[in-house]
Order: C-alpha cells, then structure tokens, then sequence
C-alpha cells in the first residue's frame, strides 16, 4: 500500500489493507520517503521491491529484523556520498504484515482474548 491511499500511512488501519502472504521474501519493508515537510510511505514485500531496479539499487545491503536504514545513494559523481537520508527502508520479518505491530504486542492480544474468554467462561458457571 502507498500512503496516498487512506489508512497506509503511519497508522496503518489492516480493516482496509488485508495482510498480504509474502510467500518467498525474507521481509516485510516500509519505504519512508521524506518530500519536504512530509512523508511518504510504501509498504510491501522485499521479493516484490527487489523486482524493481530503483529498489535494487537504493536498498540497503545490511536488512535485519527491526532496522531503520537510509537508502543508498550509488552516485558516480559523489563516491563518498553514500546514504540519502530522505528514504530509509525498515524491514521486519517476524510474521507477514509485520508493518505495523510488533510480535509482542500481537501475543498480548491473543493471549488477553483467550484469558478474557476462559474468565467469562469460569464465571459463568459459579
């Protein structure tokens, strides 16, 4: 999803973007673009980006669960200059769809639900 459309944005809202299986890819990536005062971003899969030359050539070669890191610049006329700081790429890999909560957090959940529900259930016969 891109951030023009709504609910992608930093507060992703999955009720309008189901979770999507990234079958091969080893991560979940969100692109933040910084154009101006805002920021853009794009969420997808790093099978699908690395189809894209642009992202083959801007993403960073060190991915890792949790990462935030700039895109790379690869500029003939400027060596040095290695990073652009106005993308970076965040990669996650702990479940698909993993832009937008953390493992934890989804554990809690489940776990908060089936406690609330064994609670009820206990309750409910005494």
């Amino acid at each position: 999803c891109v951030s023009a459309m709504g609910g992608c944005g930093d507060d992703l809202d999955w009720r309008m973007f189901p979770w999507r299986d990234c079958g091969d890819s080893e991560f979940c990536v969100k692109i933040i673009k910084k154009v101006g005062s805002e920021h853009n971003i794009v969420r997808d899969c790093e099978s699908s980006l690395m189809r894209s030359t642009r992202h083959r050539l801007l993403m960073p070669n060190l991915r890792r669960h949790g990462y935030c890191l700039p895109a790379r610049k690869n500029d003939a006329y400027k060596p040095m200059d290695t990073e652009d700081e106005k993308v970076m790429y965040c990669f996650c890999n702990d479940w698909n769809g993993c832009n937008s909560a953390s493992k934890i957090s989804s554990k809690v959940t489940i776990i908060s639900i089936v406690s609330a529900i064994i609670s009820y259930s206990v309750l409910r016969f005494i």
